[in-house]
């Protein structure tokens, strides 16, 4: 489930890297993934070095693909 859910997240942030960055929320709510799973696969991609955090808009951070 955790490498599905990984690769949700990816292919989210495939569609939205056009438009510059998502945040946790939109994540959540784009894969549908619960918010606990979303933030802790968020960790995980970025040690895996296949996200990185990405500007902050009303003080929130956001995420985009790495590269």
């Amino acid at each position: 489930m955790s490498e599905e859910a990984k690769q949700k997240i990816l292919d989210f942030l495939k569609g939205v890297s056009g438009k510059g960055v998502a945040t946790q929320a939109d994540i959540k709510k784009g894969t549908g993934l619960d918010r606990k799973l979303v933030m802790k696969l968020i960790r995980e991609l970025e040690q895996e070095g296949k996200i990185v955090g990405a500007g902050k808009s009303a003080g929130v951070g956001g995420y985009k693909l790495a590269g």
